[in-house]
């Protein structure tokens, strides 16, 4: 089983990754990576609501399909070697995430690391 220290180590290891900019925002992703595919999809799903939620709240998008499209626009990546991309929700998450500015990103994480849920998945 892997502890919430060997997460932080493992971050370390790889500062490379586009997640690794922000320590929060690596944590959540280091304990999602680890873990089993049902609390990767849940926490996929969280992840896409808040992201979703900032995006309509912000009246970045008139409607849902717009923002969908968003999303969509432009992803052609092929290739299936990441750890997240076995999981199509995970990798959508992943991807929602990448495409946010670094400060939305900063406070994206913030969010869900506060959030009841994402606590009662991963308990602080």
């Amino acid at each position: 089983m892997i502890t919430p220290n060997s997460y932080e180590k493992a971050s370390d290891n790889y500062t490379r990754r586009w997640y690794d900019d922000d320590s929060e925002l690596s944590r959540i992703i280091s304990k999602l990576e680890y873990s089993n595919d049902e609390i990767k999809t849940k926490v996929a799903l969280m992840i896409i609501k808040v992201i979703i939620n900032k995006k309509v709240l912000s009246l970045e998008y008139e409607n849902i399909d717009e923002l969908l499209d968003s999303i969509y626009a432009g992803y052609n990546d092929t290739r299936r070697t990441r750890w997240y991309d076995t999981n199509s929700t995970v990798r959508t998450a992943m991807q929602m995430l990448h495409d946010l500015p670094y400060d939305t990103r900063m406070s994206i994480a913030e969010e869900i690391k506060e959030s009841h849920r994402y606590i009662c998945i991963f308990p602080i």
